[in-house]
């Protein structure tokens, strides 16, 4: 029943807002072809039938996000102070319980009992509408002129069609008339015929004609029904006129454009023709009003051509933009940032151990040849520096009275306390709108660890244990809470490889400190070298030992650029998965956030249905 009134009530703005386009259209483009005009006002009555029967619209968050907080994750933990504030703070009293069960039982059963007896009564009167049309052609009488037959079925070879439409003269009519769209059968007015002449014959005929090649009267079924369902809407009933005079000005269009009939004689004809009301369930060569009338007629003054690619991509963008049902939705509040932590010092740097002093170079003897220099011992490499201490992880909230673990979803608001509330309380999980204090009393009433809904209106405590309830709502509690673990996953995930990136860091920071002091020992050793060699004869021996040296240190230099390198290419590895991490737990947030409203509308409309049946039960203090 909500959901029904909740579908009417947007449907029927998106629809005022449609006809408003299209009106807006047709007025800045008078050029606009009357074939283009007919479209759009048909595609306001799709839009509205379709949004009456569409099962999901398609939601637009663009109203501002609510101002309550969300804890969609985090388990709940009782705070002293924010308990005793929000007990402290003024409670706005509202409607009495009683009042509000009638109120909530009432006026959606009354709106929708008078929307079914508009529906039943325009249907009446289309139903009298109806059987009036097939009495008129009972009552009219077959056509026994063989050369008016043979003539309507030359022109419906000429538009296509398979076979004529059956041919009837009643006396009660005064212009032609096609009535029907499964049998369709056209009437010519008795008493006129023999007074009209061969073209003015031809081009009403043309007109009818035209209509069955288009299929309007099929087409017409659509327009009729938005007015049915929507019989209090004056816009969807004005979509529907103009949509039936656009349609009569493109026969007309068609008839004076392709027939090789001049637009004069034509005109004098609809104005021979004049006013007659519009059969139920058919079409007629004559207008329903004089208003109508005087349409027609200056539309048959305008000669000018509208381009075809820009009526057809007018058509498309209704067709994209207007039709689908919308419906305008809060957006997603942003995620909640985790509570601020101690920061964590990491372990200081284990001191380096002293640089051993290298041997003493022998002096060279004068004649022997000098004895090689020993290499100097390799330095230790220091210790890696410990990895942060990782967070502790947070204590197992308690429950609110007696110490029990849960998990609650949904909006917890904990400046002020709503009007309504309710907790929906599963095995391992809640899900709540509520304050902080109706959480704690919704734990006292419940009295235990089955499954039952808390519902708070005004002062008015209820208990819903009812199963098929329960069972109805638990899906959708499920699907949040689902997303919500798969949230505190990634955010564990993010948290380890945290970690190794920062143990990977340092470990690259070490292996640098390591680099500096190798190449300082290899400078010192060939400082060393140098001073010793001074003599002419140890000159070759110098030269090959720095060389050596060189060797040596191009090799570890090598060596160390290319741990680096590796170094660098893992840490680009672990920030690139982190960082998908990031953005697949942005899409679960807002995953999340959309369940999390859907599922508020269900749980309403529950205890809407629950108060009503009497499955609730009432809490006394």
């Amino acid at each position: 029943m909500s959901e029904l009134l909740m579908r009417l009530g947007w449907t029927s703005v998106q629809s005022a807002v449609l006809v408003a386009l299209v009106w807006g259209v047709c007025r800045l483009l008078p050029q606009l072809p009357s074939a283009t005009r007919c479209r759009l006002w048909w595609l306001v009555a799709a839009q509205a039938v379709l949004g009456l029967f569409w099962s999901s619209p398609l939601e637009l968050a663009v109203l501002p996000a609510p101002a309550a907080l969300t804890a969609p994750t985090a388990p709940v933990t009782a705070l002293p102070a924010f308990d005793a504030a929000v007990q402290a703070a003024p409670v706005i009293h509202a409607a009495s319980a009683a009042e509000t069960a009638t109120m909530a039982v009432s006026w959606p059963s009354l709106l929708l009992a008078l929307w079914a007896a508009g529906v039943l009564l325009m249907l009446v009167h289309s139903l009298r509408g109806y059987r009036a049309s097939r009495a008129l052609v009972r009552g009219a009488t077959e056509c026994t002129d063989a050369g008016l037959q043979q003539a309507l079925q030359l022109a419906a070879e000429a538009h296509g069609l398979r076979r004529a439409p059956r041919l009837k003269l009643s006396a009660q009519i005064r212009s032609p008339q096609l009535i029907g769209p499964w049998r369709p059968v056209l009437l010519l007015p008795a008493r006129e015929l023999p007074a009209m002449s061969a073209d003015d014959l031809d081009m009403a005929l043309t007109h009818e004609l035209i209509h069955l090649q288009r299929r309007d009267l099929w087409w017409g079924l659509l327009p009729a029904l938005s007015q049915h369902l929507f019989f209090f809407h004056p816009l969807v009933h004005l979509a529907a006129r103009e949509y039936a005079l656009a349609r009569e000005e493109a026969c007309d269009g068609a008839v004076v454009a392709g027939h090789g009939h001049c637009r004069h004689g034509y005109g004098r004809l609809l104005v021979q023709l004049g006013v007659a009301p519009r059969p139920a369930v058919g079409v007629a060569s004559a207008s329903p009003n004089l208003r109508s009338l005087k349409r027609r007629l200056l539309t048959l003054q305008q000669t000018r051509s509208f381009p075809r690619v820009a009526s057809l991509a007018i058509t498309a963008l209704f067709v994209v933009v207007g039709v689908a049902p919308l419906r305008l939705v809060a957006a997603p509040p942003p995620p909640a940032l985790p509570a601020p932590t101690a920061p964590n010092v990491p372990t200081p740097l284990p001191a380096r151990a002293p640089r051993p002093a290298p041997a003493p170079v022998p002096a060279p003897e004068p004649m022997p040849a000098p004895e090689p220099m020993p290499a100097p011992e390799p330095m230790p490499a220091p210790e890696p520096p410990a990895a942060p201490a990782a967070p502790r992880a947070p204590e197992p909230p308690k429950d609110l009275d007696d110490g029990m673990s849960f998990v609650t979803h949904g909006k917890l608001n904990i400046r002020q306390q709503p009007a309504q509330a309710f907790v929906l309380m599963g095995q391992d999980d809640n899900f709540v709108d509520a304050s902080v204090a109706d959480l704690k009393q919704a734990r006292r009433d419940a009295g235990g660890d089955e499954p039952a809904l808390w519902v708070r209106r005004g002062q008015a405590r209820y208990l819903i244990r009812d199963p098929a309830v329960l069972s109805q709502l638990s899906r959708s509690q499920s699907d949040v809470a689902a997303l919500g673990n798969a949230q505190a996953e990634l955010g564990n995930r993010q948290a380890a490889i945290g970690q190794q990136l920062a143990k990977v860091s340092m470990q690259v920071t070490a292996d640098a400190l390591a680099a500096v002091d190798v190449a300082a020992v290899v400078n010192h050793a060939t400082r060393q070298v140098g001073l010793d060699a001074a003599a002419e004869a140890n000159q070759a021996a110098r030269q090959s030992r720095a060389a050596a040296a060189g060797a040596s240190q191009a090799a570890r230099e090598a060596r160390t650029a290319a741990a680096k390198a590796v170094d660098a290419r893992q840490i680009t590895l672990v920030a690139r998965e982190q960082a998908e991490l990031g953005r697949e737990q942005a899409r679960l947030a807002q995953q999340q956030s959309l369940a999390s409203a859907r599922a508020v509308r269900e749980v309403r409309t529950a205890i809407d249905q629950a108060l009503a049946s009497g499955k609730a039960q009432r809490l006394r203090d």
